[in-house]
């Protein structure tokens, strides 16, 4: 019986191996892949008769289909939604995978990354830091972690999870980085359906259309200038908003919170992210704002203005704003950064900042020390000058330097051409050749926090140094991520000073970075 069986499934094998015969690598790599977790159940059927029938000339048609049926603008030749899926694949490939043999995007994380998008934020069941940029998708080593949670919130959360808030908890029950979603009350048949039925924008399409191709363009015949830099803004109640500022008292205080950093990318190109931080008790919401700002020298001369949509970045129910400046020289300088709703500033704030006007990518250093309670993956590759983002991370500051007891106070440092050296061997184990040890920086970290709490307590704990793994930035050769987090119940309610001393052991070179912080109940 059991041979009757081996030779009937070989045999159904033989014929289903014929009928793919005709068709493309290509198209049979689309319907196995990740593509095939956002078809209907009728796609699916279709797709199953054309694999049948070994049609290539129908599997073309019907891959072309597919994507103009989701096409958020079926009227230009650009499909924003596949280059946003395809996108979400190249990201799960390249960092979902961890140690599992299947693709990124064909793990249970790569699938809920693919038909539900970027989850609002993840919870883990551990956190450990230096490691957190070893899977940027996740923000942690997941290799030190037992279980993590997607949570979707907001959006079309509701709507297609049928709750306000939906968790999706993935489980490391081997240690192996192999995340397998956990069964819950959450139907999830159901939920990917309503996902995938939110996708179609054109339902009843039967053919994709055709787009005449364009017109060769003439070879430029001169480059243009580079726009003048500007220096003013343009729109006279946001003048109105700056100009108050400097005359009176800020009426915006404690509406929301300026910060900033210098960073350089791997090619030399020094910039200046500026982010604005907005509590929630600020009232604003996050439609039709415009994002402003005006950069003064030393002596109050304007020499940076910009003023342009805003999309903000919830950031545990608080908002967040930033951009890169490129254009600033060395010196003193002071940033008034502001947002406003409908025409009507809403939040003003300003921030002084020392600028080195650039950095030299082949010497040794440190950023500054950035303290946050949220951290979290880029959807998508970032360009080497955005904002806060290592890695793919992102790691927003928080710019009041408040935090509730109930939260988690992050730090990260970025390392600029840090010492490498072999990492020592485990014990008992013989090296076969030195040249393929991969060279890595060798960190010590000694953290300190002193301070006082509210009933007028001296507070000071302190940790020895400790080896903390450093990881390589994924695009920035020569940078790397360094961080941890601690509970801010470790503390009670009052003021304090976090500081940590870097020690590069192959170098010797140490740096000692600190800054304030607040405990609240």
């Amino acid at each position: 019986m059991r041979l009757r069986m081996f030779l009937a499934v070989a045999a159904l094998t033989c014929v289903a191996t014929a009928a793919l015969a005709t068709l493309s690598n290509e198209h049979l790599q689309w319907g196995t892949g990740p593509m095939r977790f956002l078809l209907t159940k009728e796609e699916a059927a279709t797709w199953k008769t054309i694999l049948a029938d070994g049609n290539d000339e129908a599997a073309k048609a019907f891959i072309d289909l597919f994507w103009a049926r989701r096409d958020p603008s079926p009227d230009t030749p650009r499909n924003e939604y596949r280059e946003q899926i395809e996108a979400r694949v190249r990201y799960a490939d390249e960092n979902l995978a961890g140690k599992e043999k299947v693709r990124g995007s064909m793990t249970d994380r790569g699938k809920a990354l693919i038909v539900y998008g970027q989850p609002k934020r993840i919870e883990r069941s551990a956190k450990p830091v230096g490691a957190m940029m070893a899977d940027s998708a996740q923000g942690v080593s997941e290799s030190e972690s037992t279980w993590m949670a997607w949570i979707y919130e907001d959006g079309p959360t509701k709507e297609i999870f049928r709750v306000q808030r939906a968790a999706l908890r993935f489980i490391d029950r081997f240690d192996r980085e192999e995340f397998r979603i956990e069964r819950s009350n959450i139907d999830f048949v159901a939920a990917e359906s309503r996902a995938i039925a939110l996708t179609i924008k054109q339902p009843d399409l039967k053919e994709a259309p055709s787009f005449a191709a364009a017109a060769p363009q003439p070879a430029p015949v001169a480059v243009p200038a580079a726009p003048p830099l500007v220096t003013e803004l343009q729109t006279d109640a946001l003048k109105a908003a700056v100009a108050d500022l400097k005359t009176a008292e800020n009426a915006y205080a404690n509406k929301a919170y300026a910060t900033w950093g210098e960073f350089v990318t791997s090619a030399g190109e020094y910039f200046v992210p500026v982010g604005l931080y907005v509590p929630k008790t600020s009232g604003i919401t996050s439609e039709n704002l415009t994002f402003f700002g005006v950069v003064e020298d030393a002596t109050g001369k304007s020499v940076l203005a910009f003023e342009e949509p805003a999309t903000v970045t919830p950031s545990n129910d608080d908002l967040f704003i930033d951009k890169s400046l490129l254009a600033l020289t060395a010196g003193k300088h002071r940033g008034i950064l502001g947002l406003a709703q409908n025409g009507e500033v809403k939040a003003l704030a300003t921030v002084d900042m020392e600028l080195a006007g650039s950095l030299d990518t082949s010497k040794p250093a440190v950023s500054s020390l950035i303290l946050s309670k949220h951290v979290f993956p880029l959807p998508l590759p970032q360009k080497p000058d955005d904002p806060f983002a290592f890695g793919g991370l992102r790691v927003i500051p928080k710019a009041d330097k408040t935090f509730r007891s109930s939260d988690e106070i992050w730090y990260f440092v970025e390392l600029r051409n840090p010492g490498l050296a072999a990492p020592p061997l485990p014990e008992g184990t013989v090296a076969i050749n030195a040249a393929e040890v991969p060279q890595v920086p060798n960190i010590q970290v000694k953290m300190d926090v002193e301070g006082t709490d509210t009933a007028g307590k001296k507070v000071r704990k302190a940790a020895p140094p400790t080896l903390m793994e450093a990881i390589a930035l994924r695009g920035v050769p020569g940078h790397f991520g360094l961080g941890n987090a601690f509970p801010a119940s470790t503390f009670k309610p009052g003021e304090y000073t976090f500081s940590v001393k870097i020690i590069d052991t192959v170098t010797k070179a140490s740096y000692t970075l600190s800054d304030k912080f607040k405990v609240v109940e």
